[in-house]
């Protein structure tokens, strides 16, 4: 079996919505560090065994990591939701659910900041240009260049939910409540 077949499996099934941490967050991890750990051809091999129930994991685990990210105040769990996005990318059934989860990375990414800092996002995909698949690093790059409001929880369905220890992304409303 494969470094992405793996993801696809019945065992994650309703992935977003199991517990955080989660042992299958480490079966993604250990997929995306043997990933950003091999040679460039490997990682193109990889990249193109991916099929869209393994991008839906994937990007999943995006949204999984950056709510870690807040957790922990690391970057490194954006660092690999920011890869694993990346592979999921071209393989979406719909492209633009990936950036529904950018916008919880590029939240993520200014928590860890400690401040709104409009270029923590475009940073991280700088770091990781030479990992990422370059259409999907276009793309990211594309979203992180964005006003702040278009690129808010709420202007992407998303909203921040709990205390620090049990943070995360769900679905919220996408206009502002009125006072």
């Amino acid at each position: 079996m494969g470094l992405m077949d793996q993801l696809a499996g019945k065992r994650f099934n309703g992935y977003l919505a199991v517990r955080l941490p989660h042992e299958l967050d480490d079966v993604v991890t250990s997929a995306v560090t043997a990933y950003r750990r091999a040679a460039p051809a490997a990682r193109r091999d990889a990249s193109e065994a991916v099929r869209p129930r393994a991008a839906g994991v994937l990007s999943a685990y995006g949204q999984r990591m950056a709510a870690m990210a807040v957790r922990t105040g690391s970057k490194e769990p954006l660092r690999n939701a920011l890869v694993a996005m990346g592979l999921a990318q071209s393989r979406l059934d719909d492209p633009r659910d990936n950036l529904i989860v950018l916008a919880a990375v590029n939240h993520a990414a200014d928590s860890v900041a400690g401040s709104v800092d409009e270029g923590a996002l475009a940073a991280l995909i700088d770091e990781l240009a030479d990992v990422l698949p370059a259409a999907a690093a276009a793309t990211f790059r594309g979203f992180a260049a964005r006003p702040a409001p278009a690129k808010s929880l709420p202007a992407m369905g998303l909203r921040g939910w709990g205390a620090r220890e049990d943070f995360r992304y769900v679905p919220g409303p996408t206009t502002p409540a009125r006072a």
